[in-house]
């Protein structure tokens, strides 16, 4: 199961969820070749106000000038360019195509692109991180090809639920009697494996996104 995905709070960040509205995703896309590929994510970006027509020939031409770094891993493409004047607001646009298309890519073919329109670089990089979050999930490439409906997409970008606070000790509950009806009870392995997990962090220099896409990729493979 996907993990939860939501940036870090403590710092004031937005969650993927708050960037990726439901009319932002395209989970029956079709395109003949990695630019039309690009040109429908960025057309879901201009359509909700994120970008204008414009940002998406950067994403574009980042490509052209750059070569197919954005396949960050086996079928998915993060397309994306500096900030830049043509961003309104800081937002993302999802994009499953029926068939895949080539990027030229060790990775390809790419069947998913994800396209991020950021107003600074800080957001640009939370957000990379946050992808990654939900790229390194084991199975977590299958469960994004299976989603039916946007809906789905959104609560597993959300991830579960809070877990509830332990019992106090002493009492039924945390003395293991039965659950009464209507009682939320969470399991201890769930438990142990999220106190487990720490804070992903990245530290990158870039102009147009290449570092930064170039070390997530790295960390993927």
């Amino acid at each position: 199961m996907v993990a939860v995905v939501r940036l870090c709070k403590d710092r004031g960040m937005t969650s993927l969820v708050d960037l990726l509205p439901s009319e932002a995703i395209d989970l029956h896309g079709s395109a003949p070749d990695w630019r039309a590929a690009i040109a429908a994510a960025g057309e879901l970006l201009v359509a909700t106000g994120v970008a204008t027509a414009e940002y998406t020939a950067e994403m574009i031409r980042n490509v052209e000038e750059n070569g197919p770094y954005i396949v960050i891993t086996p079928g998915f493409a993060f397309a994306h360019a500096r900030p830049s004047p043509a961003v309104n607001r800081t937002g993302m646009a999802w994009v499953r195509l029926r068939e895949p298309v080539a990027f030229g890519s060790p990775n390809d073919p790419v069947d998913l692109i994800v396209a991020l329109a950021a107003t600074d670089a800080e957001v640009h990089t939370d957000a990379m991180a946050a992808l990654a979050k939900v790229l390194v999930e084991p199975g977590a490439d299958a469960v994004l090809r299976a989603v039916g409906t946007p809906g789905q997409l959104i609560a597993l970008l959300a991830g579960p639920p809070p877990e509830p606070a332990a019992p106090p000790a002493g009492t039924a509950a945390a003395a293991g009697a039965p659950a009464v009806k209507g009682e939320t009870h969470s399991a201890a392995p769930h438990s142990a494996a999220r106190s487990k997990s720490g804070p992903m962090k990245i530290l990158t220099v870039c102009g147009n996104g290449v570092g930064t896409s170039l070390f997530l990729k790295s960390t993927l493979e």
